[in-house]
């Protein structure tokens, strides 16, 4: 394994890797070492399923709200073959 220094490191960068990495309960070289091995595509990203992020908004529509909504995009489900030829 290497060793890497990086010098003159934006101080905005800094702030969010520290808090990146007490936010994960992790030391700065794991932290460090896990953002350097996902965005270099050697490691996929971690938790990339994001429907935990939409929580707060499941479920806050009202029957009438879909109802308006189905109306609204009902034309999105007709294909138009004249389109195509």
């Amino acid at each position: 394994m290497s060793t890497l220094t990086i010098h003159s490191l934006d101080a905005a960068i800094e702030r969010r890797i520290r808090s990146k990495a007490k936010k994960d309960g992790r030391s700065l070289n794991q932290t460090l070492k896990e953002l350097l091995a996902v965005s270099t595509g050697v490691q996929p990203l971690p938790n990339s399923d994001h429907r935990a992020d939409f929580a707060e908004f499941h479920g806050i529509w009202s029957e009438q709200d879909v109802r308006e909504f189905q109306a609204a995009t009902a034309d999105f489900e007709t294909v138009d073959l004249a389109l195509f030829s």
